[in-house]
């Protein structure tokens, strides 16, 4: 949780302000986690340090490789040169682990391709473009790639869906909005972030988490600003603790996708090592190397659809209706019930965007 919260303030601030965002901090410590794999001295622990796993913390590696949901897919892999030595040793433990690191031709558009064809296929053809281009003189590519493939336990009605109010910093816009009048959400007001904090449900152990502003007085931003990892792990235990009710529920429809190169937001997390004296000893002989690209494309889509009916009569309607109404800009992540790790974070400022 720790690495999440660091992960969502350094993405935050390579992107533009008040604009959407969407990443996953689970497939990028697992790709991180992979490099872990082969490194060495100051590397290794630098990569621990950013990742906030214990040192030397060894079963990592297995703690991963048995973390599987059919919610989302979730792929990484390590792409190399020709001329770049890999230790047979880190191809034996990380075919074990992961998928063995693959080799790169001499020609750059080729690598693109094959860089691409082999993302959209490892994606269900999701995500068909990870990279536009490589430098010629490519030598060690680290690529990641997540999109979700759940669904809302209770659908939405479609037909509920309509044009409501979304409150932006200086104007008001009118998007498609979910609407469902007994939705069963868990929520309460943290008031230290002075925010509703919403749970739905997801289907494979998986659930949406919205952050909004109680009212339209408090912004985005303060949220943001308020939140550290200590603040994280109690609203989250807190939600663990309440209870599904019957809510008179109203959020936008929204589809996010976001590639980012990953180099800016390491270095806004103090990690240097990918551009300069990186150890990769575990990995290559090769003393004089840097990663040339790091790349995170993350595709999130929530409609109305969900894998049961909402189901009429299952729900007694509250005395004293609840509400949980989204119509500012929000932050949110998706949680994995059972590992207790967030799949995918971001913020949604414009749902029409």
């Amino acid at each position: 949780m720790d690495f999440s919260v660091k992960l969502y303030h350094s993405f935050s601030s390579v992107k533009k302000a008040e604009t959407n965002m969407i990443f996953s901090p689970f497939s990028i410590a697992s790709l991180l986690t992979q490099v872990l794999l082969g490194a060495g001295n100051t590397t290794k622990q630098n990569l621990e340090t950013v990742l906030s796993y214990p040192s030397d913390f060894a079963c990592v590696h297995q703690a991963l490789k048995a973390f599987t949901s059919k919610g989302f897919t979730s792929v990484s892999q390590i792409f190399h040169s020709p001329d770049l030595a890999i230790r047979d040793a880190f191809i034996n433990a990380s075919r074990n682990l992961y998928d063995s690191p693959r080799l790169l031709g001499n020609d750059s558009d080729v690598n693109v391709d094959l860089i691409n064809s082999w993302v959209a296929k490892n994606t269900n053809h999701k995500i068909e473009y990870l990279l536009d281009s490589l430098p010629s003189d490519t030598r060690l590519v680290l690529l990641n790639a997540i999109y979700l493939s759940a669904k809302w336990k209770t659908a939405f009605a479609r037909t509920k869906t309509r044009k409501e109010p979304f409150h932006l910093k200086s104007s008001v816009i009118k998007v498609p909005m979910m609407t469902s009048k007994k939705y069963p959400v868990a929520h309460f007001t943290d008031p230290t972030l002075k925010a509703k904090v919403g749970q739905l449900q997801l289907t494979h152990n998986l659930s949406m988490v919205i952050l909004v502003p109680q009212n339209i007085k408090h912004s985005l931003e303060d949220i943001e600003q308020a939140l550290n990892p200590t603040v994280f792990k109690a609203f989250m235990k807190k939600l663990e603790m309440t209870k599904f009710q019957p809510t008179l529920l109203m959020m936008p429809r929204f589809k996010l996708k976001n590639n980012q190169d990953m180099l800016a937001v390491m270095e806004n997390l103090d990690f240097y090592d990918f551009s300069y004296d990186l150890n990769l000893c575990g990995l290559t002989e090769d003393p004089d190397l840097q990663v040339s690209a790091m790349q995170h494309q993350s595709m999130l889509e929530l409609t109305e659809s969900g894998v049961e009916a909402a189901a009429a009569s299952a729900v007694s309607v509250a005395r004293n209706l609840l509400l949980f109404e989204v119509q500012q800009p929000f932050l949110f992540l998706l949680w994995d019930q059972q590992h207790r790790v967030p799949v995918f974070m971001g913020r949604v400022y414009d749902p029409t965007a």
